[in-house]
Parts: C-alpha cells; sequence; structure tokens
C-alpha cells in the first residue's frame, strides 16, 4: 500500500508551519492540518532569540519577515537590560534580555508582531507546495507499525459540525496543536504537571493612534518589572508600532471586571497611556501552569511547541522553544525518512531527551520567577525585596545546552572548555566562498558540518569509506579554513573559536549543536 504523506502536521501555528517548512525544504512530502480558519489575528509572543532568527534565514524567510516589520531588530533603540524595581526605588538588580553580537552572529534578540510572522510563514508553505487544510480537525491517530492513520474531518460554518470525514496516511505524525493536544492524548503520551497556575494576568498589547504618543509613555525603551504588591506589573517593548503591559489580577478581582474598558485604561494608565492617544489592540486574561510531556517522542509520533510544554511568560520562552523542537526533530525525521532501516527510534528518543532537559530547565526558573513576582502581600512583598537588595540572583537557566543523554560526544567526566562542549550550541559568523559572502549556514548549506581551521587537510584527516559515508548517509559537509579548503573566515571569529577552544577541528549537527570536536588531526576519523 503506498502512504499518502511522509509528514502529517497538526497544527498551523508558527512551530507547526516551520516545522513543515524544514521538512519540505529537506525534499519531503508534507501536510499540514488546522482546525481554525483563519489565523489568530492577535499578537502573542513578543521576541525571537538569535537561534529562530538563524533558522528563519536559512529558511528562507527573514528577509520577508523584516521587510513587512513582522521582525524588528531593537538593539540600540531598547535598552539590552530589564530592570526589577519595586514600588518606590530600584532594587539594583538587572537582567540581561539582549546582547549586539550573539553566537549567531546577530544581536541576541529581536521583537515580533506574531501574527506577521505566521503570515509569511503559510505564505511561503502555499508558495512551496506544502498544502495547509484550514477548518480540518483531527479526531485520532493511530501506528500500525509501518506507517499511520490519521482520522480527519472536514469543520462547517459552526466550526463544530463536521461536513466530512476521511482517513490519511503518513509515516509520521508531528504534534503541533498546542496544550489541548489531540495528538499527545491520541498516542497516550502522558503528561507531567510540574506546579499549577497560581496567579492571573492581564496582557494588554497597546498601538498609538497618534503620532509621537508612545514617546511619552512611561519606560517606553526599557524593559520593567515592577515589583509593586498593590500591582504587580511589567512594561515589555515589543515593536516600534505597539507595546505590550502585563498587570497581575489581584486575588479579589475577577475575571470579567479586569477585561473591561474601565480596568484595562485604568492600568496602562499607570505608564502614563491614555485612550485618546492610543488603541487596545488585544487584552486578555490567563494563568498558565508549568509542566512538559513525558515524552516528546513515541513511536512514528513526536511533539513540538506548547504540546510539548507550557510555562508561565516571565522568560519569553514559549515560541522560541517551539522552534528549537522543530530544529532539532525536523533532521531527525529526515534521516528516518531517508533511511528508515536504521536506528532512527533511537534518534527520536534522543530528541525527547535533548529537547526534554531545556524544557525542565526553563519551565522551572520561569515559576520560580513568577512566586518573586507575583506577590500582592506587603509583608511578604518586603521580604522578597529584602532578599533581592541582599543579593538574590534570579534564575538563568542555559537554553544554548541539549539535554543529556543525548546524541553528541563527551563523557560526563571530561572536561571541555566551555565554548567547544558537546551538545552546546555552536557559532555562526560570515564567511567567504568563491567570492560570495554571507552567513555559514547560507553559504554552506543545510545539514551535517565538519569544520576545519586552517592547519588540518580534511582529505587526508578521513578515509575514503568514512568520507562517502559522511557525505552520503548523512548529507554533511566539509568545511575548511584553508587556502586549499577555499573557506574564508572573514569575521575571523571561528579562527578565534578554534584558538580559545583548542582543537582543530568540530562536527557540527543540523541543528546548530556540536557533537564533537577533534584535538588532533588523527583524532578527526574518529570523531
Amino acid at each position: 500500500m503506498s502512504v499518502d504523506n511522509d509528514v502529517v502536521i497538526v497544527g498551523a501555528g508558527p512551530v507547526g508551519l516551520t516545522s513543515a517548512l524544514l521538512l519540505q525544504k529537506m525534499g519531503h512530502r508534507v501536510r499540514v492540518y488546522e482546525r481554525h480558519a483563519q489565523q489568530y489575528a492577535q499578537p502573542r509572543a513578543v521576541f525571537l532569540t538569535h537561534q529562530a532568527i538563524r533558522m528563519f534565514r536559512a529558511l528562507g524567510v527573514l528577509d520577508r519577515m523584516m521587510e513587512t516589520q513582522a521582525v524588528q531588530d531593537l538593539h540600540g533603540r531598547v535598552s539590552d537590560v530589564g530592570t526589577f524595581v519595586d514600588a518606590e526605588v530600584g532594587l539594583g538588580r538587572e537582567q540581561q534580555l539582549n546582547s549586539s553580537h550573539s553566537k549567531s552572529g546577530t544581536a541576541g534578540a529581536f521583537a515580533i508582531y506574531q501574527p506577521g510572522v505566521e503570515e509569511v510563514l503559510e505564505e511561503t508553505c502555499q508558495e512551496r507546495g506544502v498544502q495547509v487544510h484550514r477548518s480540518t480537525e483531527v479526531r485520532d491517530i493511530v501506528d500500525l507499525g509501518r506507517y499511520m492513520e490519521i482520522s480527519i474531518a472536514k469543520l462547517g460554518n459552526d466550526k463544530a459540525t463536521p461536513t466530512s470525514t476521511n482517513t490519511v496516511t503518513a509515516f509520521f505524525v508531528v504534534g503541533c496543536d498546542g496544550a489541548k493536544s489531540i495528538v499527545r492524548g491520541s498516542s497516550k503520551m502522558g503528561w507531567f504537571e510540574y506546579e499549577a497556575a497560581s496567579s492571573r494576568w492581564l496582557v494588554v498589547d497597546i498601538i498609538p493612534t497618534v503620532p509621537g504618543a508612545m514617546s511619552q509613555w512611561k519606560d517606553n525603551s526599557a524593559p520593567k518589572q515592577i515589583l509593586d504588591p498593590k500591582r504587580p506589573r511589567s512594561s515589555v517593548p515589543s515593536q516600534l508600532t505597539r507595546r505590550r503591559f502585563e498587570f497581575m489580577v489581584l486575588p479579589n478581582e475577577s475575571t470579567e471586571i479586569a477585561m473591561t474598558d474601565e480596568f484595562v485604561w485604568k492600568m496602562v494608565g499607570l505608564f502614563d497611556c491614555r485612550s485618546d492617544t492610543a488603541a487596545i489592540e488585544r487584552r486578555t486574561v490567563y494563568s498558565i501552569c508549568g509542566g512538559w510531556a513525558e515524552s516528546f517522542a513515541k513511536g512514528r509520533v513526536a511533539l513540538a511547541g506548547d504540546a510539548a510544554h507550557l510555562a508561565p511568560q516571565f522568560l519569553g520562552q514559549g515560541l522560541n522553544s517551539g522552534l528549537r523542537d522543530a530544529k532539532s526533530m525536523a533532521w531527525r525525521l529526515d534521516f528516518a525518512l531517508r533511511h528508515p532501516e536504521n536506528n532512527w527510534s533511537r534518534m527520536m528518543s534522543d530528541y525527547s531527551t535533548e529537547q526534554l532537559g531545556i524544557t525542565k530547565q526553563f519551565v522551572i526558573a520561569a515559576k520560580a520567577i513568577e512566586h518573586l513576582i507575583a506577590v500582592s502581600d506587603p509583608e511578604e512583598a518586603e521580604k522578597r525585596d529584602a532578599m533581592f537588595r541582599g543579593g538574590l540572583q534570579l534564575p538563568r537557566p542555559n537554553l544554548e545546552r541539549v539535554g543529556t543523554p543525548g546524541m553528541h560526544l563527551g563523557e560526563v567526566d571530561t572536561a571541555y572548555p566551555p565554548s567547544c562542549e558537546p551538545g552546546t550550541l555552536f557559532i555562526q559568523d560570515k564567511i567567504e566562498k568563491d567570492g560570495k559572502i554571507g552567513f555559514f549556514d547560507n553559504v554552506v548549506g543545510d545539514g551535517w558540518v565538519l569544520i576545519a581551521n586552517e592547519t588540518i587537510d580534511l582529505a587526508a584527516a578521513m578515509t575514503i569509506p568514512t568520507r562517502e559515508a559522511f557525505s552520503k548517509l548523512l548529507g554533511g559537509h566539509l568545511v575548511n579554513f584553508s587556502a586549499e579548503g577555499g573557506y574564508g573566515d572573514v569575521s575571523g571569529r571561528y579562527r578565534e573559536w578554534f584558538s580559545d577552544s583548542n582543537v582543530v577541528a568540530v562536527l557540527v549537527r543540523p541543528d546548530y549543536y556540536i557533537y564533537g570536536t577533534a584535538n588532533t588531526q588523527r583524532d578527526i576519523e574518529a570523531v
């Protein structure tokens, strides 16, 4: 029997659409099913990390996102540092939120308008032949061993009654269908609730209606967390054309009252924002538990994004973590589809372990920050402020290293320089090849990459069978920063990295993490 699709993706949010584009670029037949008739037209996430920007550039969608201002670089226009203050004076506690130069060769964080990002992603899917079926609900999935059977229903105008039902098949199913994931439920993949929701927050997106209005609002260019027990609140620069404010809804206040115009304008008025110069673009009250799926992969099913994990907003990792999932998952599915006879199930198990390692860090950290911020009792707030003044440090999870054990070399008791530890994110910057200058990923291409410094002859360092396997099995690239190798280190950053790391070669995975390093030319074959 022929199988209809290589991969069916459930959910056409940014994580699902990005997953589809990654797999389509690798040459696979991908179909996306989404129960909603249209994209959700209001903002949610407000920033992307450099890892997401790097991925979008390699996918060929970043330029359009920048042109439409769906993505904006605010470095130099908005403070790179967020400040924690109490109701009266500064607490002297700062948190680095951005930087001029990240591991990816760009600023560390970019502001986004999520509906604009999703529009570019869905348009690109259509242009590249990825079918996105809206108003189509996945009702059930069944693992038949060699492939998956997916039951779908076309929804009518009432968004509930099916007008038709059908089944399709795919070698793999990816659930990007949110916190109430049908894919996760159908596959009986368990959920671990780390901690229940402990606070409610009114989130308001404001757009100016007269020129210059934003410049009059308090904290216009500075992220700030105000630890006022009378009203804990946040000011979050999002884009040059809008602003995000967040206010804790106090225990004695109802959600219905918090959603009224009167309440919202009273809240944003704390930042000198008024209804005669601004409009409410979005308002919502929500509370978020902290938790994760017990596994991100089971048989021919994988989870990504909110289907796999949930955390409060305080680290801004919701969308960013989902995009990391997509990148880490896609190259493994590519391998499984190209080499079904090999041990792809082990690779998917490693996907789960690695991403769970990152997930647990940011969920636990986000809940810890929530407990520090969401304090409305004056006595408890004073104790908290005293701890801040005494040097209390905010949780700082390392989100640039995958969990272990995973698909990388390195023994637990082996000491590596931080820059080259297997499982950590590798750098990117501009390089030159045949007169073309660009970012590494765009010049070299996708896939595994073995990179050597100017002292190494990669052709001589590997046997012919190893070189052929690297090329044919993994689609690997060889990059030699030598005159004979043909690649030029334009920025000097790779030369600096090799010098600091005291290695001669590094093997980098398709999701930009280090697989392993070689201290000498003789070690390269073993890696």
